[in-house]
């Protein structure tokens, strides 16, 4: 079972597309699959046109929270939910705004059999950015390059959201993380690595927003560098507890 986790905030531009796009790309893989929205009370209506899709399309869930409070917190949300009404064995994770390519799943579930996260990569042999100009691909990369400095991941690709995880991995991501929201990408990540998870970069294509407006600010990639360097003595505290788990397990 893979249930892929699409949180929403004003996407009623995209979401139809997205979920068809989906649709498409999951229906030949011969797996279980579901879609759960979580959508932050959009005032745009986002959550009527789930509940649309929803009334043709058996894997379509809906879940509505009361207000905005960050990605990271609805994806958080989506995956208790996850981890405690279902048995599913891997959760995706993915924007709304059609920048991340549904086409380029069917790749990256095939990884999902060897590993424990699947990241999707822009900056990897067939990886590419679509509608970004100089500056902000310099931010984006600026912001790989001190994680993988700081932290010697030997990633990549570290800030885009979409992934699949092994539900051992999800339950460590709620366990563990704590902001709620664009910095939550990174610390997922960075939870993964603590915990001794077998990461594995897939190539993806990724295409800026053409519908409705972007949530990401400069108050948001200011956050980020913040909490990457912020986050170090947590990194180890949760690495050492990680490998402690496993030696008494």
């Amino acid at each position: 079972m893979y249930y892929v986790i699409i949180p929403t905030y004003n996407e009623i531009d995209n979401i139809e597309e997205l979920i068809t796009r989906l649709t498409k790309a999951l229906s030949p893989l011969n797996i279980d699959y579901r879609i759960l929205v979580i959508d932050d009370n959009s005032p745009d209506g986002t959550w009527k046109k789930v509940q649309e899709i929803m009334q043709r399309d058996k894997h379509v869930e809906l879940i509505i929270r009361e207000k905005k409070e960050g990605i990271g917190a609805a994806i958080k949300h989506g995956m208790k939910h996850i981890l405690e009404n279902t048995d599913a064995e891997y959760i995706v994770t993915m924007d709304a705004d059609l920048s991340h390519t549904p086409e380029d799943l069917a790749e990256m579930v095939k990884h999902s059999r060897s590993a424990d996260l699947v990241q999707a990569s822009r900056y990897i042999s067939g990886g590419k950015i679509i509608g970004w100009g100089p500056h902000r691909k310099l931010i984006s990369w600026g912001a790989n390059a001190l994680v993988r400095i700081l932290y010697r991941t030997g990633l990549h690709e570290h800030t885009t959201n979409y992934r699949i995880y092994r539900r051992w991995l999800a339950q460590k991501i709620v366990d563990y993380t704590r902001s709620r929201g664009y910095e939550w990408v990174i610390e997922a990540l960075l939870v993964s690595i603590a915990c001794g998870a077998k990461i594995v970069e897939v190539p993806t294509t990724f295409v800026n927003r053409v519908k409705g407006k972007s949530k990401l600010g400069v108050k948001d990639i200011l956050g980020w560098f913040k909490y990457i360097v912020a986050f170090r003595k947590q990194f180890n505290i949760i690495r050492n507890t990680c490998r402690e788990s496993a030696r008494t397990s």
